[in-house]
């Protein structure tokens, strides 16, 4: 048996160069959750640079330093929202996927619960302790407007925490919840509150950076105004209920998500290095240029990260599925598109970081000569960045962290923070190298540890052959060849009489009451996809897993009465009906296809 892990790392690998079979359905989910993720991922990035961009033009360099110094905090929010909200929604989107939507209501729930006592605690410990965070970020009372325009900002910015939890773990599961469309509208509505009443608060009003910490937590507001409406709308299965709080299930999802979120945990070591360093031997000017860095990384990286996340619901989904080339599929579109937008990106920042620094009003000649070399440097290490995050996000995806946690670990700390203190003591003008440099040694490490890996490979968990995939085009002619071929399947893993004949009847009964009354006639015939996959569980059970690109149609709420209203007996209905009292089942409208769940 092949190893699942040694497979999956080769996927990941050929589905760059390989093209997938027909799987229209991988193709057309994927783009219409990517279209509203990058948008919404463009949206947070330009909330992040707004603010760095209104105040840079209000208050220059100093302005601009007291945001940069106050991002350590940024990331500790983001160590704990992104964890919960990776690993919470990829948990949540594998439920679902398995047919287990209680299960993932209460995930959903527990997570919620934790994030609610954390946003809250984080907001009243890091008021009551502000001037010791101050210190430690790097400024003090001797430091005059710097120390006070970043207090400003950072008391505002602690009280919103709460905020900042519910908005961003909302838009995670919303995408989870064939909801992407709302949760990149929450997205954008919060960043066009924000970015209007930024240059309202400090253009206008002259409110410096407090103008700018109560726009962004005005934006967070009107994002959880939007993304309500998936809790409430009745359709959704993605609801707040009361549920018995459970710390363990919520550590655990932290924990699961992690390797993600591991990446903003040496984000915060590295910025408390750079930016201690950096304020002692090149001053605010050198601080100013590293936010200016970090203003650009948000450009970039969430453009990467929000395919990311367009992705992650699809592989968790057909993770719970067994479905690989469904995943290889996606992992390859992610590519694709994820590379398309973010490497243009980076060319053009390349090309234009001198305008750049002038539009966020950073125009002193040694800021510009420092920023525009520093800022080239770090576009060419996007290039590697950007295949790192796609890759990371694949195996955090199928549930994989070790390996989502060992490539992030590497481009995060095992390998930025040695170098870090490196380049740092060679001196401010080589610094800006730490950036292409990490980037490229962590994939090639990377690189090198997965061709070991591909030589020693280990058992996998779950066995591919215990896999049946079939499809119907065009008629119902295929029937037949399908349930013959999926009883041969059940017999060869197991299945007793019994079985077998109920999940032919289940692939036949679905599949003809779909072709009849969720299809519409075109010309001389009806044209459509159902795909069918069948799992021989471990323990016993056949998962039965169907998805068609109907119009919205879910047999299992056919009228499943032993007799039709004028007294005849209906058998499509009928064939429905014994199915529903001899297996579970599980509906759900996702991605714009119609997906159900059988269990035997």
């Amino acid at each position: 048996m092949k190893a699942d892990n040694v497979r999956s790392v080769r996927d990941v690998i050929k589905a760059v160069f390989e093209r997938g079979g027909r799987d229209d359905f991988t193709r057309k989910i994927f783009l219409r959750m990517w279209v509203p993720a990058v948008v919404s991922a463009f949206g947070l990035s330009l909330s992040d640079v707004t603010d760095g961009l209104v105040v840079g033009q209000r208050m220059s360099s100093v302005g601009f330093a007291a945001l940069s110094l106050m991002l350590p905090v940024y990331a500790i929010n983001n160590i704990f929202v992104h964890g919960l909200g990776v690993g919470g929604s990829v948990r949540y989107s594998t439920l679902l996927g398995q047919g287990k939507p209680q299960e993932a209501k209460d995930s959903f729930n527990h997570v919620m619960q934790f994030a609610c006592l954390l946003g809250l605690a984080t907001a009243l410990l890091g008021n009551l302790f502000l001037p010791t965070l101050l210190h430690l970020l790097g400024t003090v009372p001797g430091d005059g407007e710097l120390y006070r325009f970043t207090a400003v900002y950072l008391r505002i910015f602690l009280a919103a925490t709460p905020l900042y939890y519910f908005a961003n773990l909302l838009n995670y599961y919303l995408r989870n919840d064939d909801n992407g469309k709302l949760a990149g509208i929450g997205s954008v509505t919060g960043t066009l509150f924000e970015v209007s009443l930024c240059v309202i608060f400090v253009l206008v009003m002259d409110m410096g950076t407090a103008g700018a910490a109560y726009a962004y937590a005005a934006g967070q507001m009107a994002a959880l105004v939007v993304y309500a409406r998936g809790i409430l709308d009745k359709s959704n299965t993605l609801k707040i209920k009361k549920t018995v709080p459970s710390l363990s299930a919520a550590i655990r999802a932290f924990c699961n998500g992690f390797s993600s979120s591991v990446n903003y945990l040496f984000l915060l070591i590295f910025i408390l290095i750079s930016n201690n360093f950096l304020v002692r031997t090149g001053g605010e000017a050198a601080v100013a240029v590293f936010g200016m860095i970090q203003s650009a990384s948000y450009l970039i990286y969430y453009l990467y990260e929000g395919t990311v996340r367009a992705m992650q619901p699809i592989i968790s989904t057909y993770h719970g599925e067994h479905r690989e080339e469904g995943k290889r599929t996606a992992i390859q579109l992610s590519f694709c598109y994820g590379g398309i937008v973010g490497i243009t990106t980076a060319v053009l920042a390349f090309v234009f970081a001198k305008q750049m620094f002038v539009v966020m009003g950073l125009t002193e000649p040694e800021v510009t000569v420092m920023g525009v070399f520093a800022l080239r440097l770090f576009c060419v290490g996007t290039v590697f960045a950007g295949i790192s995050i796609i890759v990371s996000g694949y195996y955090q995806s199928c549930e994989k962290e070790k390996y989502s946690f060992f490539i992030q670990a590497l481009r995060g700390g095992f390998v930025l923070l040695p170098l870090t203190v490196l380049f740092a003591f060679l001196g401010a003008d080589m610094f800006w190298w730490v950036f292409p440099v990490t980037e490229g040694l962590s994939l090639f490490i990377w690189g090198i540890t997965l061709m070991i890996r591909l030589k020693f490979p280990r058992e996998g968990a779950f066995d591919p052959q215990r896999v049946w995939n079939g499809s119907m085009f065009g008629g119902h002619h295929d029937i037949t060849e399908l349930t013959t071929s999926a009883e041969e399947f059940c017999e060869r893993w197991g299945a007793n009489p019994k079985q077998t004949y109920f999940v032919s009847m289940a692939i036949e009964e679905v599949c003809m009451s779909i072709w009849y009354n969720g299809f519409e006639q075109t010309g001389s015939e009806k044209k459509g996809v159902i795909e069918i996959t069948v799992i021989a569980q471990q323990e016993g059970q056949f998962s039965l897993h169907i998805r068609d690109n109907a119009a919205l149609f879910n047999p299992f709420e056919l009228n499943t009465q032993k007799a039709s209203p004028n007294g005849d007996y209906d058998m499509d209905a009928m064939g429905i009906f014994v199915i529903k009292q001899k297996s579970s089942f599980f509906y759900r409208r996702y991605g714009g296809f119609n997906t159900m769940i059988v269990k035997i």
